[in-house]
């Protein structure tokens, strides 16, 4: 056990030298082609300075011929050859100072040359005026007359492809030196991985040559416990075929536990289309009786505002009172009847998902509530909203119920301030509607979304207790997220999640100011 401990280790030291050499000289490849691969691109620069260099020189060669050439025998095909090449002239000009941007000496150089070379342009340029007017006029003109000198430029065109060329040998020179410095340490890296594979190959070959003859020292043993080994095999088979029966029980109880399973699944779809048929019972039956609500309610309020208005001088204060209270309670019983209708309706309307802007619908949605609320001091804080996949109908309804809800609990606070913001998570939307108003006891958050559930009594807050749980059924149906957090008398803050638009667009932050 020693033994094998100690080879394993030697040879995991060889592969650890093996695998840091190979590794070494992978790294140092990689790197010396990516310096090989720069030092050539700055040489493919100097070739590309070398040949704009060439190319202007060339250029304004023909320019001169082409004046000659016109001057000499008046053909307009010289003229506009001259015309080419001096735009020619041009982009290589430029061209080269875009190339020398990067080397202030050599861009200096170009400057220079730029300007001589737009001297000798302008005074080209007038000498073929003369020859065209002349041509036009039907003088003879002078074949001696006065062309540009260029010794200043060619002077400085020397020096600077003398620069270009120095530079070109030495980054020659630089690629030359680095790809034999890189052949060097790769046959110096081979030749040491070479080492390493040999000093490996011997401790393997000596390693195989020991455990052959420990191999052999274990065949005559084997062959004296022959008698032993025999009867070791037989009461091996008897074990076998415990085993066998055992395994054999084990997979008929899977058997009889997948039986089960299938069975489980089955009576779990049944129960859950029992619940799916129940529910849209629930909510035709909800609907059902909540239309049919409505006209005794109707008859019930205008048969009251009737004895109201037309008996009242007839009826006692006492009965007056009572009338009063029954068209309070017809009343309520009528916004009752409307948001269970409301509630009945949204749980069938399906979603259907467009691009929503966010923006404009608060605003509009802000703009109603108001309407209802005249005179209040009311501070709005609207942050950027962002496009979401949802359907706009539906979402209108979520804003209408939570920023109604900020209004009616903030009707004591003066100022009232309304914050309606969002924050955005990969796909996935926050929004939030904040407000300072009365709040409630954290410790009922659970209870706020459910049918009914009020946290404030009615004398102080009027209301149902359903729009919240409308809120919670849209929201569900989005596959979104919705809760509450509160301090009792410190206001109120309601989170809902939506899918965000494939390509969110922001719109530009603005804040509303007061509204009265």
């Amino acid at each position: 056990m020693q033994r094998a401990r100690k080879f394993r280790k030697r040879l995991a030291e060889a592969w650890i030298v093996l695998l840091a050499l190979l590794l070494l000289g992978f790294s140092v490849g990689i790197w010396s082609a990516h310096e090989t691969r720069r030092m050539n691109q700055w040489v493919s620069h100097t070739q590309e300075v070398l040949t704009e260099a060439s190319s202007v020189r060339l250029h304004r060669l023909r320019m001169r011929n082409d004046l000659w050439f016109y001057r000499a025998t008046g053909s307009d095909e010289f003229r506009l050859r001259y015309e080419t090449e001096r735009g020619h002239l041009r982009e290589n000009t430029n061209k080269l100072l875009e190339l020398t941007a990067d080397n202030p000496g050599q861009h200096g150089v170009i400057n220079r040359v730029s300007k001589l070379l737009q001297q000798q342009i302008e005074l080209m340029d007038l000498a073929m005026e003369k020859a065209k007017s002349a041509k036009q006029s039907g003088e003879r003109q002078e074949s001696t007359a006065v062309i540009p000198t260029d010794d200043q430029l060619t002077a400085s065109m020397d020096e600077f492809e003398r620069e270009e060329r120095r530079l070109f040998a030495e980054r020659s020179a630089k690629v030359q030196n680095n790809a034999q410095w890189t052949l060097d340490l790769l046959l110096i890296t081979g030749f040491l991985a070479c080492g390493a594979l040999i000093v490996t190959g011997y401790y393997i070959q000596r390693e195989v040559l020991s455990r052959a003859q420990i191999e052999a020292g274990l065949r005559r043993a084997r062959e004296l416990m022959g008698t032993q080994l025999s009867q070791r095999q037989s009461e091996l088979g008897h074990t076998m075929e415990d085993l066998h029966l055992q395994i054999e029980a084990r997979n008929r109880a899977e058997e009889e536990m997948k039986r089960l399973n299938q069975e489980l699944e089955t009576r779990v779809a049944q129960r859950t289309q029992e619940l799916r048929e129940m529910n849209q019972e629930l909510e035709s039956f909800n609907y059902s009786v909540s239309h049919d609500l409505r006209a005794p309610l109707r008859h019930l309020d205008g048969f009251s505002k009737i004895l109201e208005e037309e008996f009242a001088p007839e009826l006692s204060t006492e009965a007056k009172h009572y009338l009063h209270r029954i068209r309070l309670a017809a009343g309520q019983m009528s916004n009752l009847v409307e948001d269970l209708l409301q509630l009945a309706r949204f749980g069938r309307q399906a979603v259907k998902r467009e691009q929503v802007a966010l923006r404009p619908l608060v605003e509009e949605t802000i703009a109603a509530c108001l309407q209802e609320e005249p005179g209040r001091e009311i501070v709005w804080n609207v942050e950027v909203l962002p496009k979401l996949e949802a359907d706009p109908g539906l979402v209108r309804q979520v804003f209408t119920n939570l920023v109604a809800n900020a209004i009616k609990f903030t009707r004591k606070r003066k100022p009232a301030v309304i914050e309606i913001g969002s924050q955005r998570e990969e796909d996935e939307v926050t929004i939030f509607v904040k407000d300072n108003g009365a709040g409630f006891d954290p410790r009922f958050s659970d209870k706020l979304f459910g049918v009914f559930q009020r946290l404030h009594r009615q004398d102080e807050f009027e209301g149902t207790g359903i729009g919240l749980a409308i809120v919670l059924r849209i929201i569900h149906k989005h596959g979104g997220r919705i809760w509450a957090e509160s301090t009792l008398g410190q206001g109120a803050t309601f989170y809902f999640t939506l899918a965000a638009a494939k390509k969110a667009e922001r719109v530009a932050e603005e804040t509303i100011g007061a509204l009265a």
